[in-house]
């Protein structure tokens, strides 16, 4: 249970010492639910939108009778060991790039990055000098 939820859940003065509140832990989980469903971490079968989207991919004969178009259609050309190998490449560069610009920088540079609790994507602002407003 998050640590938001408990308070509510747990400290409702309407209710005896120790006490858990039905409905706000109801509430607590059907947004936890929520939440996982739109991370993915879980799938609701049948649906269309929550399920697993791996289920639909194609495997075996029906790949194979197909793959040579759809790579071609997606341009991948090359074995997928080079394709991922270029594209961590680019990543590395990105960063280094990003590294050298925050160093270039200096200590103007106001660097936050929040990770929200229960993990999920990490947030990075960044806020340069040449980027202020007046």
């Amino acid at each position: 249970m998050p640590p938001y939820w408990r308070k509510a859940v747990y400290a409702n003065k309407d209710l005896p010492q120790g006490a858990v509140d039905r409905d706000a832990y109801v509430v607590c989980v059907l947004e936890q639910l929520y939440r996982a469903l739109m991370r993915r971490d879980i799938y609701a079968s049948p649906s269309h939108r929550y399920s697993n989207p791996r289920a639909r991919l194609l495997d075996g004969k029906p790949w194979a009778a197909v793959r040579e178009d759809v790579l071609a259609g997606l341009s991948l050309d090359m074995p997928v060991e080079e394709h991922l190998t270029d594209l961590l490449r680019v990543l590395d560069a990105a960063w280094k790039q990003m590294g050298d610009r925050l160093e270039e920088a200096g200590t103007e540079v106001k660097v936050s990055i929040e990770i929200p609790e229960g993990g999920g994507r990490a947030k990075l602002s960044t806020m340069l000098p040449h980027s202020r407003k007046p």
